[in-house]
């Protein structure tokens, strides 16, 4: 395992185009839960000026729910870190840098986990900087800390890395299907924004709820603001560990494809 690491951590460290695009991806995440109250209270204050009931100024950076609404807020972003696989996973059949490691000596299986490692290591990043940042906004904006509030709710982060896991998984899997880039982030997007939605829209609510990338964001659900109470609108504030199954049931259906396409198929 250590080798594989060596060789995954070699192939990426040296490449700039890596390093920028996760540069430009931390930002992106950073800016978003950085600048999420803000951006609330200003649309809150916009919309209570025509409201007939006043519309309070909201505080998402309040521990313990912070873990909760950055979890949520981040999980928007998640097509980035999916173009990003799609991105260097298919570039590896571009540039033939599957096949090179074939004749080195490396087994099929090796490569499959070289894969897993790099979709594991990106989600860990992604969760370590949502981390990071409930963390530090936590602290700078809750009255009187007591250190229970602080990891109260830590467990939103937990299924955060497994949505993006999830996600990622999905992204593996089209790029080890369809080699070309461009191709796989067409039929991905496809799949992500308009065919899965649509055929949610389709089925039976109590089908669609089960559709993989609908069972992925099921696993956060909207957070429970005092607007959303304002408005007697309730949502979850636990994760259902059905959802965490299920999750993880799909997570190993995509990665046992994508094994199994790597296997029998000619790089």
């Amino acid at each position: 395992m250590n080798y594989l690491l060596k060789i995954e951590w070699r192939k990426h460290a040296k490449n700039p185009v890596f390093w920028v695009v996760l540069l430009l991806y931390v930002i992106s995440i950073c800016s978003e839960l950085f600048g999420a109250e803000a951006f609330i209270n200003k649309v809150t204050t916009n919309a209570s000026k025509n409201s007939p009931i006043p519309i309070p100024n909201l505080s998402i950076y309040v521990f313990p729910y912070i873990w909760h609404s950055l979890s949520y807020l981040a999980g928007f972003l998640k097509p980035l870190l999916a173009f990003t696989v799609i991105l260097f996973i298919t570039n590896e059949y571009t540039f033939k840098t599957i096949r090179q490691h074939i004749i080195n000596g490396l087994s099929r299986e090796e490569i499959f986990f070289t894969k897993l490692i790099f979709i594991f290591a990106l989600s860990f990043i992604s969760t370590f900087v949502v981390g990071l940042s409930a963390f530090i906004l936590g602290l700078a904006h809750t009255v009187d800390i007591q250190f229970s509030m602080i990891f109260a709710k830590t467990g939103f982060l937990l299924a955060y890395f497994l949505e993006v896991f999830g996600v990622c998984s999905f992204a593996l899997m089209f790029s080890i299907l369809l080699k070309r880039s461009g191709l796989t982030i067409v039929v991905f997007s496809v799949y992500f924004f308009i065919a899965e939605p649509i055929l949610g829209f389709k089925l039976n609510e109590e089908l669609a709820k089960y559709l993989p990338l609908k069972t992925f964001g099921r696993l956060i659900d909207v957070p429970n603001t005092a607007l959303m109470k304002l408005f007697g609108v309730n949502f979850r504030e636990f994760i259902d560990p059905f959802d965490v199954f299920l999750s993880i049931i799909y997570s190993v259906i995509l990665l046992v494809i994508t094994y199994l396409i790597i296997k029998r198929r000619d790089v």
